[in-house]
């Protein structure tokens, strides 16, 4: 039986470990934050540690980025980015006779030769875009199906969650989102969504994961194993 402790309204799993000699407090693939600890540790112990560190260890990693998120994307025309899990060239063209960056005939045409950063943020405006209009039409089906409404759905940049629940009812998503195959997607959407639910990754959470996505140990194995490669 998998043991929490909620502070702040965020819930931490408790995971004890015997040959554990220090506490951590860390999140997983899944978006679950955790706290690490040596097997006899006293729970109260924990929750002091949460109470006094939790707060600074979630900023850092809502603003955090993977150190394998930055690998290394030249920007030079021919190379190939992701889009829905399939992979298209970047193209340049003359400025002023295109839109600053699109998506078009299946490559990524960005007006003139920018620098690295430039074109990078670029790219993150187009996936935003294009994502924030996919959530509309994808997500209310789900919520409907589910028969939950988050208060509030966000789009950010972070590199180390595909997306977030707070107890609030407050949804993230990751901007990656937009890289990875639609089942994938999909997964992200109602795994978060079914946090409405039950906010932990307990027996009785994977149940209701399960009920709209049947194959969801597949997707997640999959995420799990790909994840690193969905970048910009």
């Amino acid at each position: 039986m998998a043991e929490y402790i909620t502070v702040d309204k965020i819930s931490y799993e408790v995971r004890r470990n015997a040959r554990r000699k220090r506490i951590a407090i860390g999140v997983d693939g899944e978006g679950q934050f955790f706290i690490a600890s040596p097997q006899q540790t006293p729970r109260s112990e924990l929750e002091a540690l949460l109470r006094e560190n939790g707060e600074d260890f979630r900023r850092r990693v809502m603003r955090g980025r993977a150190p394998e998120s930055f690998a290394a994307h030249s920007y030079l025309e021919g190379e190939k980015f992701y889009f829905q899990g399939e992979q298209y060239p970047l193209r340049f063209a003359p400025p002023g006779k295109c839109p600053a960056f699109s998506f078009e005939g299946g490559e990524f045409i960005c007006a003139g030769e920018a620098e690295k950063e430039e074109i990078a943020s670029r790219f993150e405006l187009w996936y935003r875009r294009w994502l924030s209009g996919a959530m509309r039409k994808e997500l209310p089906p789900l919520c409907k199906k589910i028969g939950v409404g988050p208060l509030r759905v966000s789009l950010k940049n972070v590199r180390t969650l595909w997306g977030s629940c707070s107890s609030l009812n407050n949804i993230t998503f990751s901007i990656r989102l937009a890289l990875v195959p639609p089942p994938l997607r999909e997964y992200v959407m109602i795994h978060e969504l079914c946090h409405m639910i039950e906010m932990n990754h307990s027996d009785r959470f994977w149940n209701e994961v399960a009920k709209y996505c049947p194959d969801y140990a597949e997707r997640r194995k999959e995420l799990k194993r790909d994840g690193s490669k969905y970048k910009w």
